[in-house]
């Protein structure tokens, strides 16, 4: 009875292969899109490399790019033309920010 369940089984196995599309990796605009979504998503750099199937060089450059975007970064919220760190390091270096006077009542 075993040998029969087995054979059954593997016969299952076979039939349910055949209707496999064999893997592709995605278009590079596809892998770029799902690269970004990924590390949004919060996956560190590595893991998403591994769950989209990219090959060391090309997710590098996709790092490289995903950073150097205005903006860059995993920070979704983060807009375009935010440079906080620049600016207050430069305020910090000038002395930084003037106090306010205290008001007289």
């Amino acid at each position: 009875m075993d040998k029969l369940q087995n054979a059954l089984a593997q016969e299952e196995d076979f039939l349910y292969s055949l209707g496999m599309k064999p893997f592709k990796p995605p278009s590079a605009a596809l892998a770029s899109a799902a690269y970004v979504a990924c590390r949004y998503g919060g996956a560190p750099p590595g893991l998403a490399r591994v769950e989209l199937h990219l090959a060391a060089e090309v997710a590098e450059g996709l790092e490289r790019r995903f950073l150097a975007r205005p903006g860059g970064g995993p920070d979704p919220m983060k807009p375009r033309f935010a440079r906080h760190d620049d600016h207050v390091r430069a305020v910090v270096a000038a002395g930084g920010y003037p106090a306010p006077p205290a008001r007289l009542r």
